[in-house]
């Protein structure tokens, strides 16, 4: 019953948090914070040795994420006017963001082992998930009013 509450909760201020004119960024990382918190029921221990780990893995795939928006969509433009040379190119440039990307995935999946049950992990993965569908969700109620 809790936990429905604490979810329940934590989509009402997402939805609250959409309505404003432009989301703060801080604002939706603590209700990710809090979902993901209830969605995996951490002990106290678990918490205090997962958070750091989750931390860490959280900005390098941010960084990531901006590099390859840096490099990948501004220089981009418009691919039906791109040589097959430059297509390549940028074909090729995503692929590899891809692989990195999975490439931190499968290195933090080892660490979140370390300090998690691996039901705990897979729920992580899903509650990542269920977060960014529940804000696409909200962001795009948001744009209907």
């Amino acid at each position: 019953m809790k936990k429905h509450i604490v979810f329940l909760f934590v989509l009402i201020s997402l939805g609250n948090l959409l309505k404003a004119q432009k989301p703060n960024r801080d604002k939706i990382e603590s209700l990710k914070i809090g979902f993901i918190s209830n969605q995996l029921n951490l002990s106290p221990e678990e918490a205090e040795r997962f958070w750091p780990v989750y931390n860490k893995f959280s900005d390098e795939m941010s960084k990531l994420k901006k590099n390859a928006k840096l490099n990948l969509l501004d220089e981009m433009g418009d691919a039906s006017k791109m040589t097959n040379q430059e297509a390549e190119k940028h074909l090729q440039d995503m692929i590899q963001f891809k692989s990195n990307e999975l490439e931190l995935i499968k290195k933090y999946s080892i660490e979140f082992k370390k300090v998690l049950p691996i039901q705990k992990v897979v729920m992580l993965y899903i509650a990542e998930n269920e977060f960014k569908k529940e804000l696409l969700k909200q962001l795009k109620e948001r744009r209907r009013d």
